[in-house]
């Protein structure tokens, strides 16, 4: 079984990477680290909802 186990559907090995537990006990790398929430000015709402236009897709962008 560990010899299928380590293969991918395509037969290729699989990186130790994906197998379950290979992270386990190591914190994220990015633990702690704060993103501030960066939200679209209105300017560039206006210009999307411009380039959208009146197309059948405009709509759907408009909500």
């Amino acid at each position: 079984m560990s010899a299928l186990g380590n293969l991918d559907r395509a037969g290729r090995p699989r990186s130790p990477a994906t197998m379950p537990g290979y992270h386990a006990g190591r914190p994220p790398a990015n633990k702690g680290r704060r993103y501030p929430a960066d939200p679209p000015r209105v300017e560039e709402i206006v210009a999307v909802m411009r380039q959208a236009g009146e197309s059948s897709y405009g709509p759907a962008c408009a909500g």
